[in-house]
């Protein structure tokens, strides 16, 4: 699949003591003003590995036209690096790791891309990174794992998302704050859930609480009946499912049919995923989960701006939407800040127009002007303050918690 757009109040760190921990990259010279010209009518192409088919499909489509918004707003004023326009380049993952790593290849290596944004998915960018690394280019990722950050990568790996260690204890929050001390844990086998197990454990445990069970399954199993039933019968206050929608489907059938009533929390992907929950399981048996997700500001001027240019409702909660949204934002300040799309140079800017100080700043065309005048700013995502740390992890997140009533998703709160 190639789809294209034509030319048409947490911890943040210093700039400086963050471009300590990005290696290398930072002491590579920037290109000079001749090559810039020369290269001023070439397209500036970018590529994208998001999912449209599989276990999370749903979420690919927004994501694209999200940083389509981006990419059409900067051409119509006029591109980058003196003239030059983004050029976006659409792949499908299909949820899995091996189409999702043909996806990067074939960006790499036929669209010779500078960047490759998107990776919804921690299986797919596992995947994929050390081939974007050895390119030499750069990785803006919507996933949560933390092994994609954990090893040196140069500087050249932005995550645009919570990490899943961070995903635990919100989770152990929710469950304790229902009452829920002798709990236990249905975990699916991949990077991404089984990295949150310990720290929503230790969490519980903190607490004064008990994990009872734990019992981890692989994906796409024909039937979870016997993990479902080890998990609730032994008996606990209520059980953490973390995983993906296919399998949650599954087993949340598997649960009604054998009678049970523990209450189970889970992840939004999962008990959400756009609404494809209810429509797979129905609002009788979907009663009663709760479910949470990293999320954007909801209540900022500037989510509300993003949701309008998305043409959606106010009360409309994109949870992937605005991370596509500010990759592709970032990437072409970061770029025009460098004065090159050479990603081995441009990737160390990228604190220099997201993280304080500087003055904040929510839309990418004026933050280009910023840029151009050499003013100091701090870009403010629709996602995020796409503040960063120095692993390129993302700082200041927060997970939305709600609950299914009466075949409806409602708003709880939110958990930092």
């Amino acid at each position: 699949m190639i789809r294209k757009t034509g030319k048409g109040s947490g911890l943040t760190l210093p700039r400086r003591t963050l471009l300590k921990g990005l290696g290398a990259a930072a002491a590579l010279p920037l290109a000079a003003p001749w090559v810039r010209r020369a290269r001023a009518a070439d397209p500036v192409k970018i590529g994208m590995v998001i999912p449209f088919t599989g276990a999370t499909g749903a979420y690919g489509p927004e994501m694209e036209k999200a940083a389509k918004l981006v990419a059409t707003s900067i051409n119509e004023a006029g591109g980058i690096l003196g003239g030059r326009p983004l050029e976006l380049i659409v792949e499908d993952s299909e949820t899995n790791p091996t189409a999702g790593l043909a996806a990067t290849k074939k960006l790499l290596e036929v669209d010779d891309v500078e960047a490759i944004i998107g990776y919804w998915g921690s299986p797919i960018a596992m995947a994929s990174k050390q081939l974007i690394i050895d390119a030499g280019k750069v990785m803006m990722v919507s996933c949560a794992a933390n092994a994609v950050t954990e090893e040196p990568h140069g500087g050249h790996i932005w995550r645009f998302q919570a990490k899943s260690t961070q995903w635990g204890p919100a989770g152990a929050r929710i469950m304790l704050e229902q009452g829920q001390k002798k709990v236990a844990v249905l975990a699916q086998q991949n990077p991404f859930v089984i990295s949150m197990v310990e720290p929503f454990k230790a969490e519980i445990e903190k607490a004064g609480g008990e994990v009872v069970k734990e019992v981890v399954y692989n994906p796409d199993q024909p039937s979870y009946r016997a993990e479902v039933e080890e998990v609730f019968g032994a008996e606990p206050d209520g059980v953490f499912i973390p995983g993906l929608l296919t399998d949650f489907t599954s087993i949340v059938k598997e649960y009604y049919r054998a009678g049970f009533a523990t209450p189970i929390t889970s992840l939004s992907i999962a008990a959400d995923a756009n609404g494809k929950f209810l429509e797979n399981v129905g609002g009788e048996i979907a009663e009663g989960i709760h479910h949470f997700q990293p999320a954007p500001p909801l209540a900022s001027p500037n989510y509300k701006r993003f949701l309008q240019k998305m043409g959606e409702p106010e009360d409309t909660v994109f949870l992937f939407a605005g991370n596509a949204y500010d990759q592709m934002a970032v990437a072409a300040l970061a770029m025009e800040k460098a004065g090159t799309a050479d990603g081995s140079v441009w990737t160390q800017q990228v604190p220099f127009v997201a993280n304080p100080p500087g003055t904040k700043v929510m839309d990418p065309v004026e933050a280009l002007e910023m840029v151009r005048a050499g003013e100091d700013l701090d870009f403010i995502g629709a996602g995020s303050d796409c503040d960063f740390d120095a692993t390129g992890d993302q700082l200041n997140r927060h997970f939305l918690h709600r609950v299914i009533k009466g075949g409806e998703n409602v708003t709880l709160g939110t958990i930092s």
